[in-house]
This record gives C-alpha cells, structure tokens and sequence, in this order.
C-alpha cells in the first residue's frame, strides 16, 4: 500500500504573512493618523500649502520658491531663520534637469544634490503648489508602505501585523511628512530591504541603493545586513555603495559651486556634521530640550536593539548605528530637535517589535507555561 507524501510546508516568511486586508487596513490607517499633523498645520496657515515647505525668512532658497508662488494672492508662509529642508527639496525638485542652478538657492548644492530620488519624484508635476503636493503625496505613501514592512517583520515574530502602526507614530515621519522631507521615502525603501534582503537580494539590493540617493544615512542598513550575510550576499551589498559613490562624483561635476562655498567630497560633508562622542551633549547641556530627546532616543534604541538582536538582528544593528549617529552629531545638528528625531527613524518600529519580543519571552518563561509544557 502506498501513501501520498505530505505537501511541502509553506516558506516561513509566507505562512506568517498577514492578510492584504489587514495590510491594507495598516496602511490606510497608518496614512491617516501621520496626516494629522499636516491637517492642524495647513489649518493653522488658512490652508496655505507653502507652510509644508518651512521658508526661512533668511534662507537663500526664499527667492526662488516666491517667484513660483508669485501668482499666489496668499504668498508664501515664512518662518524665522534658515527654515527647514522642504524648501530645499522644492529648489532641487524644480531644477533636476539643471542642477546647476540650485547653486545660490540651498545651503550646500552638492549635498542636496546628492539626495536625488525624492525630487525626481516629484520633479513631473508642475512648479508651486502641484510640485508642493506632490511631495507631501510621496511621503504619505512612504509612511503607508513602511507600516506595512513593519508589520511583516512583526508577523515573523509571531506578532500582529497592527504593530507597524508604529511607524506612524516615530517623531521623525510625523515631523518629516509636514515638513516636506524625503525622509519617509528613504526609511520605507531601506525598510523593504530589509524585509527582502534574505529572500529575495536582487529587489533588496535595488531598494538599499534606491534609499542611499534619498538619504544616505540609511547605508548603515545594507551594512547591517553585510555583517550578517553570506559571501554571495556581501558580494551584492556592496552595490548600494558602489552606487552612492557613483552618484557622488557624477553630481561632483553637475554642480559647481561658483556661489557656495561646499567641498566636493561627501565624507568631508558628513564629517563636518559629526563631533568627537556627547561633544554636543556637553555644549548644549543636560537640561536642553534636544538633549533630553537624544537621551531617550538612544535608551530606546538600544534597549531595543538588545532585545532583538537574536530574532531581528539586522534590525538590532540598524537601532545601535542610529543610536552612534545620535551620540556623534555635532552641535549644528543637536540643536535642532527635528534633526535629531531625525537620525533614529527607526526607533518607533524598534520599540513595537522589541515589546512583542519581551512580552513573548517572557510568557515563554513564566510558570504556567513551563506546567503546560511538563503536562
């Protein structure tokens, strides 16, 4: 007599995946709730779309963006200072065919530039308020999209899939989706990766590479993942690097600062950025606002990145060099509260998922579940 062998089991990461209607569910929902900050803004503005953009009233980017708000009866909404980067990434959008041009009209051109795909995203729609919206439509699908990785990463822990909701709620999307950034673009991307990475390595490889040109910080995310892989892995894991570099010296001869003053080397650009360990810790002082930011940003981080380095150590490496990048900037960006949530996008996610992971170690460990298993 003959027996029928058993159907295969499926893969892992398939059988834990969730539902599309619950992605769906995390993804709309999660749009929702990081769009309230955008909706108390514009509301507070008289629905002035400019707001999102964050013009300083002494940044060189204000000329640029009021001559494209000039048929505007409502102008465009100034804040005192430099402003933030929205306005930045509006110049640069406005210019990808010639970036020449945005030469005078942001702080530092080539460290702007290097930061592309976000702006050519947005670069087809038309200039002012369409190119404004545009990329407010980018980062809330980000935000949207990365919820959903975040909720696989929690099905493989066995958790639920409304755990990514905590993308929702990091500081550094709900800041950075109001504020025009392309933040939400970069995590989602280097999220996705991470996700991928160990099944599928080409389509990961692409996303880390994609992320790099949004926001190079996230290299410390197929970082991560090389100190974790096989020889093969590593191998294409350095391509997002390779495509960095590449970008780099192609925007080092597009752009020429014949009206800033800016170094051509993006090592050199990040190094000015960095300070010897707590440097601006000390210069700020413990009872500074961002201070205090930073200090919980690094305990959650890294806490965080304990539990989780046996069950998402790729995740647990992303949290301490974020918890690193914290620690080592310098003044010029500690000073700045949003700069700082800034460079910890993934500590909402890092705290979800760890919660998960300690609340499941710890019922595994508890006395009844011991009795049950013994019976």
């Amino acid at each position: 007599m003959t027996t029928r062998s058993a159907p295969p089991s499926p893969e892992p990461e398939i059988a834990t995946r969730a539902s599309w209607k619950a992605e769906l569910a995390v993804f709309l929902l999660s749009m929702l709730i990081v769009v309230i900050p955008t909706v108390q803004l514009l509301a507070r503005k008289d629905g002035n779309v400019t707001a999102l953009l964050n013009v300083g009233d002494h940044a060189a980017s204000r000329p640029f963006v009021e001559r494209d708000f000039t048929t505007d009866p409502a102008g465009v909404v100034l804040v005192r200072g430099f402003g933030h980067d929205g306005q930045q990434f509006y110049v640069v959008t406005r210019s990808v065919t010639d970036l020449q041009q945005i030469d005078g009209n942001v702080d530092r051109p080539r460290y702007r530039a290097r930061r592309i795909l976000f702006p050519l995203l947005a670069s087809p729609f038309p200039a002012g308020a369409p190119t404004v919206w545009a990329m407010f439509a980018i980062s809330l699908l980000s935000v949207g999209t990365a919820a959903v990785a975040a909720g696989r990463l929690a099905r493989r822990l066995g958790g639920p899939v409304w755990l990514g909701l905590a993308v929702a709620l990091t500081p550094a999307l709900l800041i950075g989706v109001r504020a025009s950034l392309g933040d939400a673009l970069a995590f989602s991307l280097a999220l996705w990766g991470v996700v991928l990475w160990r099944r599928h390595l080409g389509w990961a490889v692409l996303l880390f590479a994609l992320a790099a040109l949004t926001r190079e910080t996230t290299l410390v995310v197929p970082a991560a993942c090389f100190l974790l892989g096989r020889r093969r892995q590593r191998l294409a894991l350095v391509i997002p690097f390779a495509v960095y570099g590449a970008w780099s010296l192609t925007v080092s001869q597009l752009v020429h600062d014949r009206l800033s003053q800016e170094s051509s080397s993006p090592v050199a650009d990040a190094l000015r950025q960095f300070a010897p360990p707590f440097q601006a810790w000390r210069d700020l002082g413990l009872g500074s606002t961002t201070v205090r930011l930073a200090i919980v940003l690094t305990a959650a981080s890294l806490l965080s990145a304990w539990v989780l380095r046996r069950r998402l150590p790729e995740i647990a490496i992303w949290l301490v060099a974020d918890s690193i990048l914290v620690i080592i900037s310098g003044t010029g960006v500690a000073e700045d509260v949003l700069n700082y949530a800034r460079l910890t996008p993934l500590v909402g996610v890092g705290i979800a998922l760890g919660a998960w992971v300690a609340r499941d170690e710890s019922r595994s460990r508890s006395p009844g579940k011991v009795q049950a298993h013994a019976t």
